[in-house]
C-alpha cells in the first residue's frame, strides 16, 4: 500500500510540473526561438560580406525575310504603241548575331550598418580600396541584410544581401589599356 501511495504521489507531481511547463509556438514573433543568439546589432557596426557573384549572360537573334514583286504587261487595246513589259523583282535578307558574357568576383569587403530599419534588417555600405602594382581596385557594396543571415565569425555571403549594389573598378596601366583609343573612337564615331 505504501509503494501504492508512493507511486500516485510522484504521479500527480509529474503532472503538476508538466502542466505548468509552457510551450511557445514556432511562429510566434514574441518567441525567441530555441537557437537564436543574435547580436543586437546597431548603426555603425561593422559586417564582413564575402562576395561571391558569378553571372552569365547569353542572347542571340536570327531575322530571315525575302519579297517577291512581278509585273506584266502586254499592250493591246488602246495602248497598242507599248511594248510587252515584264518585270520581276527579288529580295532576301538573312542575319544572324550573339552575344554571350561571362564575369566572376571573388572578395570580401569590411562594411558599416548605415542603417537599421524597424522590420530587424538594415541597410550596409562598405568601400575598398586596394593597390596592387600600380592598379588601383575600388571594390563598393551596398545592400539590405537580416540579422539571422550573419553567422556568427559576423560574415554574410553577398548571395544573402537583398537590393545588393556591387561595383569592381580597376584604375592604371592594364584598366587603361582595356579603353579604346582616339582612332578607335574616330572610326567609332564615322561609322
Amino acid at each position: 500500500m505504501l509503494k501504492k501511495n508512493n507511486l500516485l504521489l510522484v504521479l500527480i507531481l509529474i503532472m503538476i510540473f508538466t502542466v505548468t511547463a509552457g510551450a511557445e509556438s514556432l511562429g510566434n514573433e514574441q518567441s525567441s526561438g530555441l537557437y537564436k543568439d543574435f547580436p543586437d546589432y546597431s548603426q555603425g557596426d561593422i559586417i564582413t560580406v564575402l562576395i561571391e557573384e558569378n553571372a552569365n549572360a547569353v542572347q542571340s537573334a536570327n531575322t530571315d525575310a525575302s519579297q517577291d514583286s512581278r509585273y506584266s504587261s502586254d499592250g493591246g487595246g488602246l495602248l497598242d504603241f507599248i511594248p510587252f513589259i515584264d518585270f520581276n523583282y527579288s529580295d532576301s535578307e538573312s542575319a544572324d548575331g550573339a552575344t554571350q558574357r561571362s564575369g566572376t568576383l571573388e572578395a570580401d569587403i569590411t562594411t558599416r550598418i548605415a542603417e537599421v530599419y524597424d522590420n530587424g534588417t538594415f541597410k550596409i555600405i562598405g568601400n575598398k580600396k586596394v593597390k596592387i602594382n600600380g592598379e588601383i581596385q575600388n571594390i563598393r557594396l551596398e545592400g539590405i541584410v537580416r540579422a539571422e543571415d550573419i553567422d556568427f565569425n559576423n560574415e554574410i555571403s553577398s548571395k544573402k544581401v537583398a537590393d545588393a549594389n556591387i561595383e569592381y573598378q580597376g584604375d592604371g596601366t592594364v584598366g587603361d589599356k582595356q579603353k579604346p583609343g582616339l582612332l578607335t573612337k574616330f572610326f567609332n564615331y564615322i561609322f
